[in-house]
């Protein structure tokens, strides 16, 4: 048999699984569609077409096509084709269980969760696939086999189209807010939509910030927000709140700069305010090692698991929602922008109106952002109504690219001759000019007298690194070290204790039910709107999880278990070697599951 008549076999074999794992993916949308708009039932006809073109096609291929090349047989490649496709069928079925139920896929170490009962129904529904897929091979052999013409080329073409129209339609929308569309792809299998908001900005086809606010208005003059009720139910229980303090609040926040980092030394200003106003907390875990989901667990207090869920449909923090409906004065402030990498336009403050997207000009550097930023800061107290409270938030990032004025007076020397020592250095001096800055806003709050009537929290979005772990790990985002996930964690309270110094653990989802229950005098419990735990009560983590922009890791106090895109895991100590014996904790992860799951719709 020509090597032609197997390819073309294997395509049409694939096509047609394309139709059976279409139907099998309707599993993941346990919660249903949401209403149709023309340009999302486009989107949703061509990505479903297209990307289970692409989920049985890019696999068959690249088994087979060494087969037909070096063994050009029909049975051997029939039997690979029905085993791939039945192990296929398996692995999602029992995938879309474990989705359901914990929003986790399946890979090694979820595996170790999973009871008896789940491997004897994947082993059903691989007998089941084999039968089924045999006879479904008999067919498409008889079909390519029949004396008559095939319309192969026209399929595969209308297939790449839907696939080109559905990624060029995602970019469009996730760099126009349009939620209808990007609340679909995510709930697919292992898809990621194209997006391309820079290059959009930059040829003209969007206005970000026009296109924020259209999108804005769309979604408050509805009644309810459809998109999100249909998956999230966020939060479990509608805040029950008395006036609260009436507190101003303010956060300081300082890209990439790691709890070590505070001493008089190297931050001498915010080091001074901890010790004469502050609570400071030594033991304090960003919920990632980058600034997206560092970001996202400070203003949510939820693990990682959730951010993709929540940027998509644009659903803003119980936090922000609460702040805006009692009327606090918002003032924003990021040096970077304020959707990449953070997204904080499209998840913490998806409902504010002319949000502030970035300090202009952004091809500026970072110092000079920060110094503008500042002085705006300031414009906005000057204009703000005394007679409301505000929300402030100022997002530095000096810290983050090394970066400051080439004539700062205070700049440190590399401690070898090494680049990460170069960089360290750099770090450092980065980290003592943005702390001027945070010193003259310490300095202008006193000077107008609000530093008695204002919650300042100072932290990090994730800590640095600087090949200090064992293997050499360099930058933010790239291992689950205390170097990377420890940031500041200063809290001044009027009225509360000053100058302590907590060392038991703490985390980034502490704040928001710190702030909800004791600033906004909120009754709920935690539970109904976050994981974490109130500061106060001094409660210590056993274990967290944080994350990452690809991977996340459980995090407890004698190991990192740690997993890959791949599926794969491993388990290390808090010196980043690897246990060779590690002990795994089934319990843990059970509970690491419920809290990835408890705010999805069944």
């Amino acid at each position: 048999m020509t090597r032609k008549l197997l390819f073309r076999w294997a395509g049409w074999f694939a096509l047609a699984n394309s139709v059976v794992f279409g139907l099998v993916s309707l599993r993941y949308f346990g919660g249903g569609l949401p209403a149709g708009t023309p340009l999302s039932v486009t989107y949703l006809v061509s990505v479903y077409v297209g990307h289970h073109v692409l989920l049985t096609t890019v696999p068959l291929f690249l088994l087979a096509t060494p087969l037909i090349i070096l063994y050009p047989r029909r049975r051997a490649l029939t039997i690979l084709g029905v085993c791939i496709f039945a192990f296929m069928i398996a692995f999602m079925m029992l995938d879309s269980l474990l989705w359901s139920e914990s929003r986790f896929h399946l890979n090694a170490l979820t595996m170790k969760i999973l009871g008896w009962q789940s491997w004897v129904f994947a082993a059903v529904i691989f007998l089941i696939g084999l039968f089924f897929e045999s006879v479904l091979a008999r067919g498409v052999w008889n079909f390519v086999l029949a004396p008559k013409s095939r319309p192969g080329l026209l399929f595969g073409v209308i297939s790449g189209l839907m696939i080109i129209v559905s990624q060029g339609i995602h970019a469009w929308a996730d760099a126009s807010y349009y939620v209808p569309v990007t609340s679909l792809g995510q709930q697919l299998p292992v898809y990621k939509g194209v997006t391309a908001k820079s290059l959009m900005k930059k040829s003209g086809l969007v206005d970000v910030r026009a296109s924020r606010e259209r999108e804005l208005a769309r979604r408050m003059s509805q009644s309810r927000d459809s998109s999100s009720d249909r998956l999230l139910n966020y939060p479990l229980n509608p805040l029950d709140c008395d006036e609260g303090t009436g507190l101003n609040l303010l956060f300081i926040v300082a890209d990439s700069m790691r709890g070590s980092i505070l001493t008089p030394d190297l931050a001498p200003n915010i080091s001074r305010f901890a010790q004469q106003r502050g609570m400071n907390f030594r033991n304090h875990f960003s919920g990632g090692n980058s600034s997206r989901m560092g970001m996202f667990s400070l203003f949510y207090g939820l693990p990682p698991g959730y951010w993709s869920s929540f940027s998509s449909l644009q659903k803003p923090a119980v936090l922000i929602d609460e702040l805006q409906a009692r009327g606090y004065q918002l003032g924003l402030f990021s040096s970077a922008t304020m959707y990449r990498p953070v997204v904080l336009d499209r998840t913490a403050f998806a409902k504010v109106p002319d949000l502030r997207i970035v300090t202009e000009p952004e091809s500026d550097p970072a110092w000079k952002r920060d110094r503008k930023m500042t002085r705006e800061w300031f414009e906005w107290l000057d204009k703000r109504d005394p007679d409301q409270p505000f929300f402030g938030f100022l997002f530095y990032d000096a810290t983050m690219g090394r970066n400051f004025p080439p004539d700062y007076p205070v700049q440190f020397a590399p401690d070898g001759n090494g680049e990460q020592a170069k960089e360290f250095a750099k770090y450092k001096t980065a980290v003592h000019f943005d702390d001027e800055l945070v010193g003259s806003v310490f300095d202008d709050l006193e000077q107008r007298g609000l530093l008695d009537n204002t919650v300042v929290l100072i932290t990090a979005d994730h800590g640095e690194e600087f090949g200090e772990s064992s293997v050499k790990l360099e930058k933010h985002g790239s291992g689950y070290t205390r170097h990377q996930l420890v940031t500041p964690m200063v809290f001044s309270w009027p009225g509360r204790d000053r100058g302590v110094i907590y060392h038991h653990r703490t985390s980034h989802y502490d704040i928001v039910p710190t702030l909800v229950q004791d600033l906004l005098g909120c009754s709920n419990p935690p539970g109904d709107y976050s994981t974490g735990n109130n500061l106060f009560g001094k409660k210590e983590w056993d274990w967290m999880i944080a994350g990452s922009y690809y991977n996340y890791a459980v995090l407890e106090p004698d190991q990192v278990t740690i997993t890959f895109p791949n599926g794969l895991y491993e388990v290390r100590d808090w010196e980043y070697r690897l246990v060779k014996k590690p002990v795994f904790r089934g319990d843990i992860l059970e509970a690491a599951a419920e809290q990835n799951a408890r705010f999805f719709r069944d």
